[in-house]
């Protein structure tokens, strides 16, 4: 019997410019899926372009029971 295992949807938003006197400040969105496949569409969903905002995304499994959160690094 095959489980499907939970991913997160990682999303890393950075934004500011060094080029604007800015200083870059990125933030962390784990956002829970249900699985692998669920992931990889969500993560395209994620698309804009921005002079001064960068943004990646990338699935991982769920580390037990992770909560969703948004993390300043």
């Amino acid at each position: 019997m095959l489980i499907d295992m939970k991913f997160m949807l990682v999303v890393l938003i950075t934004m500011g410019s060094p080029v604007i006197g800015e200083d870059k400040k990125t933030f962390e969105l784990r956002i829970p899926q249900e699985n692998k496949e669920t992931c990889e569409k969500s993560a395209k969903t994620f698309k804009f372009s921005l002079p001064v905002i960068s943004k990646d995304t990338r699935c991982e499994p769920s580390k037990g029971d992770e909560d969703p959160s948004m993390l300043s690094i």
